[in-house]
């Protein structure tokens, strides 16, 4: 997890410093996707943790921990989409949701429909920001 966490802050790093330069806009493409992939990691590191250790926090149902977490996520995905201007970031997101559902559609089959909605949600995110770049 520290690993992951240290991956995650140095990412970062590259991904502002390339921001702060004039760069074409494919320089930006990996660092979005890769810094995308160690966010949706970092998060589910955390959880696994959290599993890991019985962490009772709040006294909350796994599944509804998995819920906050999922919107915790889509609201990083949305802040950090819409803050940079950045498409590509939230569709790793996307891609986590369905796979979340695929995932949890016999066990828990309330986390299915809602991963599928914010998965949904993202992906209009996405290309609603491609658009506006675009300017098409």
């Amino acid at each position: 997890m520290f690993i992951i966490i240290a991956l995650l802050i140095n990412l970062i790093i590259i991904y502002t410093n390339i921001k702060e330069v004039e760069h074409a806009s494919f320089d930006l493409f990996p660092f979005s996707i890769y810094l995308g992939w160690v966010s949706v990691a970092a998060i589910a590191d955390i959880s696994y943790y959290l599993t890991y250790i019985n962490w009772k926090g709040f006294e909350i149902s796994n599944v509804t921990g998995t819920i906050v977490m999922m919107i915790a996520a889509t609201i990083l995905a949305f802040v950090f989409a819409v803050k940079n201007r950045d498409w590509c970031y939230p569709l790793v997101f996307f891609w986590a949701f369905i796979g979340i559902g695929v995932r949890n559609s016999t066990l828990y089959p309330t986390i299915t429909p809602l991963s599928y909605i914010l998965a949904v949600l993202i992906l209009i995110l996405s290309f609603t920001i491609f658009i506006k770049k675009t300017g098409k």
